[in-house]
């Protein structure tokens, strides 16, 4: 059988749940996690006993215990997570050890041999459903529609809180705008996009011509190395990385970028369109027109959502707009520096939780945004509370807010359990729940939240 098979059936629970480790340990599967479709270990949010010792991570699957290192997964600091390594296979005269990139030793299971003469499962879910699909199927719609009204606005005033903290300790323009880097710099980048807008600060920015303020940025992000002038595939590229050159000579003594202080981007598992190069070249448009940017905090009669598709629509980059990375080539025609979903993941996971913490009349405005693009994490928690009741998914995954509400109880409460659901208090807490408009637009924070559901 080949690797996919092996994996599904280890997903289905077919192999069983208790194993003896390669190191004699026992080994107990207390929940084998999501299956993971991206980049990164085959299976996260797994929980593992090991001799009695609770470990929550990811697990890995081979065919051949060697693989981890060839397929440099011993190097990818993405799996220094990983609690097991599960493989068919290896070679009978020499002991193979998993360690991770942090020096960590991972334990190993040796699965049986098995022939697959059945053949993959037809079907295999990224999740399975949880206990608490049944009440929540007994709850009316208003009832569930209630109750992620009120995550999700735990979650935006959470966000907003965080925002506010940062605004506190630093000033609230730089907060603001480091909270549009992480955005832009989506989940995979979001932390290097951070530590770039420290590095280089808003004030710095708006201070500068826009090829320094450019240079300044992708020389820090470290998009300006020895070798990027081999990087750049086209006439184009070589030209805008010799302007970037340029201005970056002069300043890179006032940046730090050696292995120790390096930032770390991921290029892998995202979008063309999302390189972070190019998202770096977004953050420099940003800080161009952050006068305009700035004033969404102060519109009279806000409308949000409507202002900000207007200032997306007057971003434009004579490189950028036809190019996904330095070393890609050209596009065939022109696409926005900015997609549909990642602006409204702006206004609700930055603009709105900023602007609600002066204002709460946004609220309303907050929940008519329209739902973005599903992806894996979203998925998951609409399998783990809908099962496979595709009305009632696509029902509650119509509107952001909706959906910011399923991860938050999906955060909560699914990864927060290492039992596989045997343990999780949100199944008993869903039977008392009941349903109060009142309760919802009043406000709510986590304890109420909690309380009440």
């Amino acid at each position: 059988p080949d690797e996919l098979e092996i994996q599904a059936r280890w997903f289905g629970g077919e192999y069983g749940r208790h194993f003896r480790g390669t190191s004699g340990e026992w080994i107990e599967i207390v929940q084998f996690g999501h299956w993971n479709r991206g980049a990164g270990p085959d299976f996260t949010e797994a929980a593992v006993l090991v001799d009695g010792c609770l470990r929550r991570g990811a697990i890995e699957l081979d065919l051949d215990v060697r693989n981890w290192e060839r397929h440099g997964h011993g190097a990818n600091r993405e799996f220094n997570g990983t609690v097991l390594h599960v493989f068919t296979d290896g070679p009978a005269s020499t002991r193979f050890f998993t360690r991770t990139e942090a020096h960590g030793l991972v334990s190993q299971v040796l699965l049986p041999q098995y022939s697959g003469l059945q053949g993959p499962p037809d079907f295999l879910p990224e999740a399975f459903p949880g206990r608490c699909l049944v009440p929540l199927s007994r709850m009316v719609d208003d009832e569930v529609e209630s109750l992620l009204l009120a995550a999700a606005q735990f979650r935006i005033r959470s966000k907003g809180a965080r925002l506010r903290v940062m605004a506190g300790s630093t000033d609230p323009e730089q907060a603001f705008f480091q909270g549009l880097a992480e955005g832009l710099g989506f989940r995979h980048n979001k932390v290097a996009m951070a530590v770039l807008a420290q590095r280089c600060p808003l004030s710095a920015l708006c201070g500068m011509d826009p090829l320094e303020r450019e240079a300044w940025l992708f020389g820090s992000a470290g998009f300006l190395g020895a070798r990027v002038f081999e990087e750049a595939r086209t006439r184009e590229a070589a030209i805008y990385v010799k302007n970037l050159w340029s201005e970056w000579w002069k300043l890179r003594g006032e940046s730090d970028t050696t292995p120790p202080r390096a930032l770390h981007w991921r290029a892998d598992g995202t979008r063309p369109l999302n390189h972070p190069q190019r998202r770096v070249g977004v953050l420099a448009l940003v800080a161009g027109q952050w006068g305009s940017w700035k004033r969404l905090l102060d519109i009279p009669g806000k409308n949000l959502e409507k202002h900000v598709n207007n200032l997306s629509k007057i971003f434009d980059h004579s490189f950028w707009a036809r190019h996904v990375s330095i070393s890609s080539g050209a596009l065939p025609r022109p696409v926005r520096m900015v997609g549909r979903d990642r602006l409204c993941d702006l206004l609700g996971n930055v603009i709105f939780p900023f602007a609600i913490g002066v204002s709460e009349d946004l609220w309303e405005e907050y929940i008519r945004l329209r739902a973005v693009g599903s992806n894996q994490k979203l998925r998951r928690a609409a399998l783990r509370l809908f099962g496979l009741d595709a009305d009632r998914k696509k029902l509650f995954t119509s509107y952001y807010h909706q959906q910011q509400g399923l991860l938050q109880i999906y955060e909560d409460f699914c990864l927060e359990d290492a039992t596989d659901c045997r343990d999780c208090l949100f199944p008993g807490q869903l039977r008392q729940w009941r349903w109060d408009r009142s309760f919802v637009s009043g406000g709510a924070d986590r304890d109420r939240l909690n309380a009440v559901i």
